[in-house]
């Protein structure tokens, strides 16, 4: 029986310590997005009133990214002291990672060329144009290990 097959005996799912890695990061990204958000959410009628940055907002982006190292270096290592040792990919889950940066690539260069214009745009204020780069590198990670799950399955 291979690994990532069910396992008809116990009812479990084997995974391989890289699904479970891009798994727990896709959670952390996803939890620590949704604290920006929730956070960020209230700002928002301060900063279009009086187009500036509203106070709190810088250590809003540094405690989410802040967030976002701790969290992942943490959780990592957990995962790698319970697996015993991190084996490295097979050439499946290096494929499935490529394609994965391939279509995050794409969410990325469009989030940030939508960042652009809203430079441009007069009704717009520099906390939009912020909040447009932010989601946008979120949503291409998001994008990069949703894809990443989705292609290194069997």
């Amino acid at each position: 029986m291979q690994k990532d097959e069910m396992n008809r005996h116990t009812g479990t799912l084997n995974v391989t310590f890289q699904q479970k890695s891009t798994g727990l990061s896709l959670v952390i990204v996803l939890s620590a997005m949704l604290y920006y958000v929730v956070n960020m959410w209230p700002m928002r009628s301060t900063a279009l009133a009086t187009s500036t940055l509203p106070a709190g907002y810088g250590s809003l982006v540094l405690t989410t990214v802040a967030l976002i190292v701790v969290a992942q270096i943490v959780l990592v290592t957990v995962l790698a002291i319970g697996a015993g040792s991190a084996p490295a990919p097979t050439d499946h889950e290096k494929m499935a990672d490529l394609r994965a940066k391939r279509n995050a690539y794409f969410i990325l260069v469009a989030g940030l060329m939508a960042a652009v214009v809203t430079v441009f745009l007069q009704e717009l204020t520099p906390f939009c144009t912020a909040n447009v780069a932010i989601l946008a590198f979120a949503a291409a990670e998001i994008v990069r290990l949703a894809s990443q799950l989705f292609y290194g399955r069997p």
